[in-house]
């Protein structure tokens, strides 16, 4: 488990995420060797405590999610980013936000119905494939799938709206 304690001020706090990134690919590195070699996911939990730990600096938050970005190509692993969209809803945050979307290959988005409270279904997801798309077109061309799911006490239910579930 990597745990970051956050830095002091300006150069610290970039050292502490190069540090944070260095000790990332040690483990990414001893996960391909032997028998453990394949595909597997590095998962970032939540984006705004790593920026709360680098007082506010998007860009160095930024700068991390890049280099464990370029791991995705050189040590043939995922990388999966909770943001809680909400909290970037200002103008400050924005620009994260919009950053970390361009750079997806996949966005999920849940979200509470847009009709309200339901016994029979908890809330809606919509998936947006950018990776499928052969040439970067406008969002307006990019394949989206939206789904029902209902939470259950080990896991959740997923189906299209409308369908028996």
């Amino acid at each position: 488990m990597l745990v970051y304690s956050g830095g002091t001020q300006g150069g610290a706090i970039a050292d502490s995420l190069a540090q944070l990134y260095s000790a990332v690919q040690r483990v990414v590195e001893t996960c391909r060797a032997g028998e453990n070699a394949g595909r597997f996911t590095v998962m970032i939990d939540d984006v705004s405590l790593l920026e709360v730990a680098a007082n506010g600096s998007a860009d160095d938050v930024l700068d991390f999610l890049h280099y464990c970005v370029t791991l995705t190509s050189e040590m043939n692993c995922s990388l999966v980013v909770l943001i809680h969209e909400d909290i970037y809803s200002s103008e400050d945050g924005v620009g994260l936000l919009a950053h970390l979307r361009y750079i997806a290959d996949l966005v999920i988005k849940a979200a509470p119905l847009s009709t309200g409270l339901a016994t029979d279904v908890h809330g809606q997801l919509s998936v947006v494939n950018k990776g499928m798309l052969i040439e970067q077109r406008p969002a307006k061309g990019q394949k989206v799938w939206s789904f029902h799911f209902k939470v259950k006490e080990n896991g959740a239910d997923f189906f299209y709206p409308g369908s028996r579930h």
